[in-house]
């Protein structure tokens, strides 16, 4: 069965982000509603358990979120992702996100999907999300075991998947590779194809920025640069149809980021200010209460459930256009083919925007590399 219905597209999507960003209107939001998870994945950067999360601050109520919402779409807000932790964790997700949609948001929700039964479809089907992100982890229950440390996290996430495609909902399958489930990619594709669902995977790790837990040693999931970039040129291709692959072959000999269609939330910007829409059209509320540009950036930070969202968003937006990327990237053949932004390159800088990233330079390297590879390959068989 194909997904019948479509979310946003992406060009007009990314036209409405642009506008906004001229007026400075928030059109898209993120409500993280608790850093809590029933699984505990080895790279996450939120995840705290209850006892930690009461050491650190308390969730807001879902009369408190719902308030935030309203005030958000009389500010602009027609875009939200809800988010966590896991958001269907929450016993009062179902009021949050009743009262969100009244006020004619599209939202999308991020869940790992094994909370998510045959009853709660039902209920999602009187009145459907936007989309649902699910994040699928492996091929496996062993690797959902040794990555996630839930031994039936892959049977109760595909599926969700699968009651969710049935019923007619916009699924998307998101994918975050690590050294402990590369050796699942291609299992994670075939899953998705098979079932005519988009895959959208995430090969590059964040230094531990917003790490919940103290002590969190990133190497251990981490990839090194060429691992990065290689696992992102083998993921672009097993996620695309032979013709796409054709086409996004020759863009990137020719020095062109160009793909056949795509549905990038993140919209990316060629100026060398912060290189994408957060902070100028989208911003992320964390489970404590603060607002910041991206979800994988600490500053600039405000509290909008303190000062109000209005002068919380009005500092955010002054503050983001301080922010400069690397200077290095201006006149960098390979940035037509480079993810970086301003939180990547703070990430990447230990807090400092303009300094070199090497990693992601070194990654962009190795991707391209691999991609022409390919290129040449299929240019030879050819002409065979």
């Amino acid at each position: 069965m194909e997904n019948t219905q479509t979310a946003v597209q992406p060009q007009l999507r990314k036209y409405l982000y642009q506008k906004a960003a001229r007026n400075k209107t928030p059109i898209s939001g993120t409500f993280e509603l608790t850093p809590r998870c029933n699984m505990n994945c080895r790279m996450c950067y939120i995840r705290m358990s209850k006892e930690e999360m009461e050491a650190r601050g308390r969730e807001f109520t879902a009369a408190e979120w719902i308030e935030m919402g309203k005030t958000c779409a009389d500010r602009g807000m027609l875009f939200l992702l809800l988010t966590g932790g896991e958001p269907f964790l929450r016993q009062d997700f179902r009021e949050i996100y009743t009262e969100l949609k009244k006020l004619g948001l599209l939202i999308s929700i991020n869940t790992n999907g094994t909370m998510i039964d045959r009853e709660t479809v039902e209920w999602l089907k009187q009145d459907p999300p936007s989309k649902i992100n699910i994040t699928l982890y492996g091929g496996s229950n062993e690797t959902y075991r040794r990555l996630c440390m839930h031994p039936t996290g892959y049977d109760a996430a595909t599926r969700a998947i699968d009651l969710l495609h049935e019923a007619g909902i916009y699924v998307t399958i998101n994918a975050s590779f690590t050294k402990y489930n590369i050796e699942d990619m291609e299992a994670i594709y075939a899953f998705g194809k098979s079932r005519g669902i988009k895959v959208r995977a995430a090969t590059y790790m964040f230094p531990p920025v917003r790490n919940a837990k103290d002590g969190i040693v990133d190497e251990a999931v981490r990839f090194t640069p060429e691992e990065a970039g290689t696992a992102r040129a083998k993921a672009e291709l097993y996620g695309m149809r032979e013709e796409e692959i054709s086409f996004r072959l020759k863009a990137l000999h020719a020095g062109r980021n160009e793909f056949m269609c795509g549905d990038e939330d993140c919209s990316r910007t060629p100026d060398e200010k912060m290189g994408c829409m957060a902070g100028r059209s989208s911003f992320w509320i964390t489970w404590d209460g603060r607002m910041t540009p991206c979800g994988m950036m600490n500053e600039p930070v405000t509290r909008p459930f303190e000062t109000g969202f209005s002068e919380a968003w009005k500092t955010i937006c002054q503050e983001t256009d301080k922010i400069l990327l690397p200077p290095a990237c201006k006149d960098c053949k390979k940035r037509f083919a480079c993810v970086i932004c301003g939180a990547l390159s703070i990430a990447e800088g230990q807090g400092d925007s303009t300094k070199k990233p090497d990693y992601l330079c070194r990654q962009t390297e190795v991707f391209l590399d691999e991609m022409e590879l390919e290129y040449q390959r299929r240019q030879t068989a050819e002409s065979i």
